[in-house]
């Protein structure tokens, strides 16, 4: 049964709700003025938190309740690039194809903001008007950090990760100049909306010049870090996690397109810091030897560090200490299981699994999603500074007409990356996994 829908503007869009004998919502069918509104904004749900980072099924579970709120139906097909869209209700439907996404970002602020509003749309607290001014609010929300801290945060970022790599404390001082540089450079050129390979390509060109040029000075005990652990805050760890989720979760076509791209990224990152060893004489050797720190400087220094990534993907303020818990609880357990002998994948595995515990506990605390606090806190264990080495190891492959241990530490290098990004993607993905079983219960 259909009865004209509510033209006062405070009613606009709201679902009337009635309770049949079994308890069941019967939501008034919309018009076709209605299901045009809702397609259009329920596109936007999914290109705003597609556009900052959400996993694929994360954007069709917020898109497909979006629509339910307001009595329609939906069907996303997610591509990398775009998306394809269809609202059905009653005898009407739409179908709508999204703007071309740009480049995926990380702003979890976003994701957090749009999320709320798919949680008040489908209370029955908000109506198409309030959605409309709320997601484009979302979308034009400045930055939750001003520029400079970024900045700052993400050297600081670089000077820690060489530190939990047994850098010296030159070396933290060089990679925390050399960091920020790279931070300063990258930022400037995403404004401009220059290329996205060509982005990480520039900014680890100059860190490793300023890097490769602190250790000509004789400024560094540990010259290789200089180089690398200013690139690692480059790596797109985001999408290296996010596409194996997706492969997980049987969404191949976006997971092979995130895999994709971040490999690219991470080469293009490689290839930066290899035109910074041919312009320096610094060379980053393929094999080097792992420098365990001791478990409480760890602690630190993965705090200062998934201190940084909040700052970086935009975490809200108010729960950006959980990012930096969580960074903890990653990184100084698998320094942890280092120290009593476990093998480092496994170790990884666990780290990312108590990080995966900890943002599931946080995100129904703060009503917030998952991914804003386990993306910070496993963001440092993604293998940068192998991926790196096992680029400059292909490369000079090709250089030495392939020496045989040369080839081997390559292979190594690249099975051990597959393995840690895939252990970290599923520490994530069992707790989240296990949550949701237990709210369908």
């Amino acid at each position: 049964m259909c009865v004209p829908r509510p033209t006062s503007l405070s009613t606009l869009g709201r679902p009337t709700q009635r309770r049949s004998e079994r308890g069941v919502a019967d939501l008034i069918a919309p018009d076709a003025a209605q299901v045009e509104d809702v397609a259009h904004l329920s596109l936007l749900v999914g290109r705003l938190l597609l556009l900052n980072g959400a996993d694929t099924e994360g954007v069709q579970i917020a898109v497909m309740r979006f629509a339910a709120a307001f009595g329609c139906e939906a069907h996303l097909m997610v591509t990398y690039e775009a998306l394809l869209l269809t609202v059905v209700a009653g005898d009407h439907f739409r179908t709508k194809i999204g703007h071309r996404v740009p480049a995926m970002n990380v702003g979890l602020t976003a994701i957090d903001a749009v999320n709320r509003l798919v949680d008040q749309a489908e209370g029955g607290r908000l109506g198409l008007a309030e959605a409309r001014a709320g997601l484009d609010a979302a979308e034009h929300r400045p930055p939750e950090y001003a520029r400079w801290l970024v900045i700052a945060a993400l050297g600081l970022t670089g000077a820690s990760l060489s530190r939990l790599f047994g850098g010296d404390w030159p070396t933290f001082a060089v990679a925390w100049l050399a960091g920020a540089a790279g931070t300063w450079l990258r930022l400037d050129l995403g404004r401009r909306h220059v290329n996205a390979i060509t982005v990480p390509f520039a900014a680890a060109t100059l860190s490793g010049i300023i890097g490769g040029g602190a250790v000509l000075l004789g400024a560094s005990g540990t010259p290789s870090l200089c180089l690398v652990a200013p690139g690692m805050i480059i790596v797109p760890g985001v999408p290296f996690i996010n596409g194996v989720l997706d492969m997980i979760r049987n969404h191949m076509t976006l997971a092979i397109s995130r895999l994709a791209f971040a490999g690219v990224v991470t080469a293009a990152i490689a290839f930066g810091l290899f035109v910074a060893t041919a312009l320096t004489g610094v060379t980053i050797p393929v094999e080097a030897p792992a420098r365990a720190i001791g478990v409480p400087e760890d602690a630190l220094f993965s705090a200062l560090a998934a201190l940084g990534y909040a700052f970086l993907f935009n975490v809200p303020a108010r729960v950006a200490w959980a990012c930096v818990v969580c960074g903890i609880a990653s990184h100084t357990t698998r320094t942890f299981c280092v120290h009593l002998g476990i093998d480092i994948i496994v170790g990884t595995l666990i780290g990312a699994l108590m990080t995966g515990f900890l943002a599931q506990a946080f995100a129904r605390f703060f009503h917030a999603p998952a991914a804003t606090f386990a993306f910070p806190g496993v963001v440092a264990m993604v293998p940068g500074a192998y991926a790196f080495r096992a680029a400059i190891g292909c490369i000079q492959i090709v250089q030495q007409s392939a020496a045989p241990p040369l080839v081997a530490e390559t292979l190594a290098l690249g099975i051990t990356i597959v393995l840690m990004v895939g252990a970290i993607a599923i520490g994530i993905a069992v707790p989240a996994v296990l949550f949701a079983a237990r709210k369908i219960q």
